[in-house]
C-alpha cells in the first residue's frame, strides 16, 4: 500500500454527474482590521542611529574628499584597497574622523 492510496482511502467517493462547486467570478476582498499599537510593538528604534544625515560635518567632508578622489583617480581602486599616495592619505583621514560627536 502506497502513501497516496492511504490518503485517498479517507476521501469520500465522487459521484458521477454531480456538478463541481460553484466558482465565484470575482475573488472575495480581504477584510481590513484595525490593529492596536499596544499589541504590535513598533519596529522603529527610538534611539538615534549613525548615518550620513546625522554625521558630523568633519566626517562628511572627509568622506566627500575621499570619494571625489577615488572616482577621478585612475590609480585608486577601493574594492581591492589599492590607493595612490594621496588616496591613501584621504582614506586614512576618512577612517580616523569620528562619525558621531561625543560630548
Amino acid at each position: 500500500m502506497s502513501l497516496l492510496s492511504a490518503l485517498l482511502n479517507h476521501m469520500p467517493p465522487t459521484i458521477a454527474g454531480n456538478d463541481s462547486p460553484k466558482v465565484r467570478s470575482r475573488p472575495t476582498r480581504p477584510h481590513l482590521v484595525l490593529a492596536d499599537r499596544a499589541q504590535h510593538p513598533s519596529a522603529f528604534v527610538p534611539h538615534p542611529h549613525a548615518s550620513a544625515a546625522t554625521a558630523t560635518p568633519q566626517w562628511r567632508n572627509a568622506r566627500d574628499h575621499y570619494l571625489n578622489h577615488i572616482m577621478a583617480c585612475r590609480s585608486c581602486y577601493a574594492p581591492s584597497g589599492r590607493h595612490c599616495a594621496a588616496g591613501a592619505d584621504l582614506r586614512a583621514a576618512y577612517d580616523t574622523t569620528p562619525m558621531e560627536a561625543h560630548p
